[in-house]
């Protein structure tokens, strides 16, 4: 098999990081999820690190889901969950063509989203 997928899913609820990794980890056997419910940890390994998925939340304290976004490199899939629509700018994330999910997630469509990328991967 070839490379691993890289995730890194970030909320400060370890409820939906538990969640969304296990969905991950079923849905496929490629990849390599890493949880983080410190923004600014998640911040320091995405930095340092390949990353092919990043799916984030938007409300967080220290560093928001716009701010991990940015510190992503080009070629990352974005996505954004949130619960609070209203707050996000829907431009900024337009500019980072980043994906966006109200809560609760569509697990079927973010399935989709990764496996089309898993498929770019392997």
């Amino acid at each position: 098999m070839g490379k691993k997928l890289e995730v890194v899913v970030v909320d400060d609820e370890s409820s939906i990081t538990d969640l969304l990794e296990n969905y991950i980890q079923f849905l496929s056997k490629n990849a390599a999820v890493h949880t983080f419910n410190d923004s600014v940890e998640a911040q320091n390994y995405i930095r340092h690190n390949e990353v092919d998925v990043l799916i984030t939340d938007y409300k967080m304290p220290h560093v928001n889901g716009i701010q991990l976004m940015e510190s992503t490199s080009p070629g990352v899939t974005r996505i954004m969950i949130s619960g609070y629509l209203s707050e996000i700018a829907e431009e900024k994330l337009q500019d980072l063509k980043a994906f966006f999910f109200e809560k609760p997630v569509p697990m079927k469509k973010l399935g989709r989203i990764i496996a089309e990328r898993e498929a770019l991967v392997a």
